[in-house]
C-alpha cells in the first residue's frame, strides 16, 4: 500500500474520532423508540460523582479548573470520556442504528464527501446511532459535540471572556470546513445547537456566571470547606430541544447534487407519511424552539431547509 494511501486512511480514522460521524433522522424515524433520558441522567450523574470525589482526592480546597479535569475524563467523546463511550456504544439504551448503505447518505460519492461516500463503506462504520431524548429524536454523536466542543465554547466565552461570536465561530468553522461540509458533506445545525448548549451546561456545573439565555440551572457542584460537593443532579431535559433534531433543524450539503440525493432517500423513507418530503419534517416545532434562542437563533437555527452550503 503506497503512503499515500495509508495517510488517507488514517486521516479518516482520526476524522472519525473526532466526531465526524453523521445521524440520519429521516431512514427510521417513525419506528419505535423508548425515551432515554432517566437511563441517561442515571449514567450521568454517577459520573459526576465519581469525578467530584476525584477532585478532591488531589487538592485541599476547590480548584475549579481541576474539577473541569477530572469531568472531562466522563464527560467527553466516545474515546476520551466514559459518558460519550456509554452514550455511543448504546448498549443498553434502545436506539435505531444505521449503515451508511440504509441511510439518506448512501448516495454520496467519495469525493462529495470522504466519510460517507469512502471510509465508512471500508470499515462497514455505520452512521451515528438515533435515541429519543426528552421526546427528542437525536443522534449520539451530539453528546460527543455537547460535551466537548461545548467545553471550547465555555473556555471561550466564559473562562477567557471573549466575545459569543468568537465561540460560536468554532463551531461554524468546524461545521463548514474540514471537520463537517468538507469531508463528511454536511453542515450540521444540529450540531451546532448541541455545541451552545454544552457551554452552557458547562457554565451551569458551577454556575459563576450567568447563563446567556437567562436559565441559571445550577449549580451542580458547590465548594464548602471541605471541598467540592455535589448539590444537584444533571436532567438532560433541561438542555434537549428540537434544535438537535437534524429532521427538524435541517442541515446543509456540501453541493447541490448532495441535497438533491439527500431529499430524494427522505422522501423514499416514508412513503405513507403523506407531506414528508423533505426538511423541515414538523415545521411547527422547528418555529417554536427559535423564541427560546433569541439572538443566537439566527447561529444555530436553519430555516431554509436543506440547501448548499454554495449559497452561504
Amino acid at each position: 500500500m503506497s503512503q499515500k494511501w495509508i495517510n488517507t486512511l488514517t486521516l479518516c480514522s482520526l476524522l472519525v474520532s473526532l466526531n465526524a460521524a453523521e445521524v440520519d433522522s429521516f431512514t427510521k424515524r417513525f419506528e419505535p423508540l423508548e425515551d432515554t433520558t432517566e437511563a441517561i441522567n442515571v449514567k450521568t450523574n454517577e459520573y459526576l460523582e465519581m469525578a467530584v470525589k476525584e477532585a478532591n482526592e488531589d487538592y485541599k480546597g476547590c480548584h475549579e479548573e481541576d474539577l473541569y479535569k477530572k469531568m472531562r475524563r466522563y464527560f467527553s467523546n466516545q474515546y476520551r470520556g466514559k459518558l460519550g463511550e456509554y452514550i455511543v456504544n448504546a448498549v443498553d439504551l434502545d436506539h435505531h442504528p444505521m449503515t451508511i448503505p440504509e441511510s439518506v447518505y448512501q448516495d454520496f460519492k467519495w469525493h462529495q464527501s470522504i466519510i460517507q461516500g469512502f471510509w465508512g463503506r471500508v470499515v462497514n462504520d455505520p452512521t451515528a446511532s438515533a435515541l429519543k431524548v426528552n421526546g427528542v429524536y437525536i443522534g449520539t454523536d451530539k453528546f460527543e459535540h455537547f460535551m466537548g466542543s461545548g467545553f471550547k465554547y465555555f473556555k471561550t466565552y466564559h473562562m477567557k471572556g471573549e466575545p459569543i461570536e468568537d465561540a460560536l465561530k468554532i463551531g461554524e468553522k468546524a461545521e463548514s470546513g474540514f471537520m463537517g461540509a468538507v469531508t463528511t458533506g454536511v453542515k450540521s445545525f444540529g450540531d451546532l445547537s448541541a455545541n451552545f448548549n454544552g457551554m452552557r451546561f458547562w457554565n451551569h456545573v458551577m454556575q459563576k456566571r450567568d447563563d446567556i439565555l437567562g436559565e441559571n440551572i445550577g449549580p451542580y457542584v458547590s465548594c464548602d470547606e471541605v471541598g467540592f460537593k455535589v448539590v444537584k443532579k444533571i436532567d438532560w431535559a433541561s438542555y434537549i430541544d428540537d434544535s438537535y433534531d437534524e429532521g427538524i433543524n435541517c442541515s446543509a450539503f456540501r453541493n447541490q447534487k448532495m441535497v438533491d440525493a439527500v431529499n430524494k432517500r427522505v422522501r423514499e423513507a416514508n412513503p405513507e407519511r403523506e407531506g414528508l418530503e423533505t426538511c423541515p419534517v414538523d415545521r411547527e416545532r422547528l418555529d417554536s424552539i427559535k423564541g427560546r434562542y433569541k439572538d443566537i437563533a439566527p447561529f444555530i437555527i436553519n430555516e431554509r431547509g436543506h440547501y448548499s452550503v454554495k449559497e452561504d
